[in-house]
């Protein structure tokens, strides 16, 4: 009796256990547009009506935060677990210095879209949007100055590997290049008018850029030259491409680069995975009945890890390249 009394304790703990766990989970089922995974456990998405989801897990569950916005949001990223910004529609920008339990609304002086954020450094914020948008915040995310570009131009992505040395991305294939803390910017010239959706930089020299027609592009010089690792630089008509080509290669939208492996995601479920950090790509794609289904955002940890956001409040987990799925609506 002794035993069995013990064994349903134990049964009754685990159904505790359980309960509380699920109670604490959500289904997540908005759209979701990025995801920033600060740590193995720690990270956030963010979505259609200003939503943002947190998980302390690793992305195996997600619990809701409170962002008094209904504006979707398009990008967000942390400088440690309690310090983040969150940027989008119409020139929203939301700061946390608590790990997203409040969000406060910060002034953006602006009503363009806001489609990226990232830190260069703990202070040192930047974002950037559409018709040449580019804010700088010298306070963590606090106020913001204008230092929108020349060129009528939307800007879609925006990477720093330290504070002073940057790129940021849009149409018509354009990068521009900082190595001076943003004071100044400078073309770089990928040979192609493709548009460019994401960016990523390991160090000052070595960089990626993804984009339309399963584009992807790697440096080694710090942007002099581009080398072309998938997709084509020349844009061609779907008669010349073919269909069938067309769906193999699909617009890229992110791409995160951990310690030994690199992640791309894009539209059509496409997902690529590097297990030579950025040498060469492999595809993994989604189960056939998602298979229409976009990927928007993906983020790494230097422990290989990642979370990626996409439609209908999908998430996807790697550990290194090992692939899990949760879905939402």
């Amino acid at each position: 009796m002794h035993v069995l009394r013990v064994m349903s304790a134990v049964a009754a703990a685990v159904v505790v256990l359980m309960s509380a766990v699920s109670s604490r989970a959500e289904r997540v089922v908005e759209h979701l547009f990025d995801a920033e995974l600060f740590d193995g456990n720690n990270g956030w998405v963010v979505g259609a009506f200003g939503v943002i989801y947190r998980t302390s897990d690793g992305g195996a569950t997600w619990k809701s935060q409170e962002t008094s916005t209904e504006n979707d949001l398009f990008s967000i990223d942390f400088t440690s677990a309690t310090h983040g910004v969150a940027v989008g529609k119409s020139g929203t920008i939301l700061a946390t210095e608590d790990g997203g339990e409040t969000w406060v609304k910060r002034e953006s002086g602006t009503d363009r879209n806001l489609f990226a954020v990232t830190y260069a450094s703990p202070d040192h914020v930047w974002a950037v949007g559409d018709w040449g948008a580019v804010f700088e915040s010298k306070d963590g995310g606090k106020t913001w100055t204008d230092r929108t570009l020349s060129e009528d131009v939307v800007l879609t992505g925006i990477a720093f590997s330290d504070e002073q040395h940057g790129a940021l991305v849009g149409e018509f294939g354009t990068v521009q290049m900082t190595n001076d803390g943003g004071a100044t910017w400078t073309p770089s010239d990928l040979g192609t008018d493709k548009t460019i959706f994401g960016v990523a930089f390991t160090s000052p020299q070595e960089g990626w850029v993804v984009g339309m027609d399963g584009l992807i592009l790697r440096t080694t010089n710090g942007g002099q030259s581009w080398d072309l690792q998938r997709g084509q630089k020349v844009s061609q008509t779907l008669n010349e491409l073919g269909a069938l080509e067309a769906i193999r290669n699909p617009g890229l939208y992110d791409i995160a680069i951990s310690k030994d492996y690199g992640y791309v995601v894009g539209d059509i479920g496409m997902m690529l995975v590097s297990e030579d950090r950025g040498a060469t790509w492999k595809e993994h794609k989604l189960p056939e009945d998602m298979a229409l289904f976009w990927l928007r955002g993906v983020s790494a940890t230097p422990s290989d890890q990642a979370v990626v956001a996409g439609a209908n409040g999908l998430t996807v987990r790697f550990d290194g390249d090992k692939v899990q799925l949760h879905r939402g609506g």
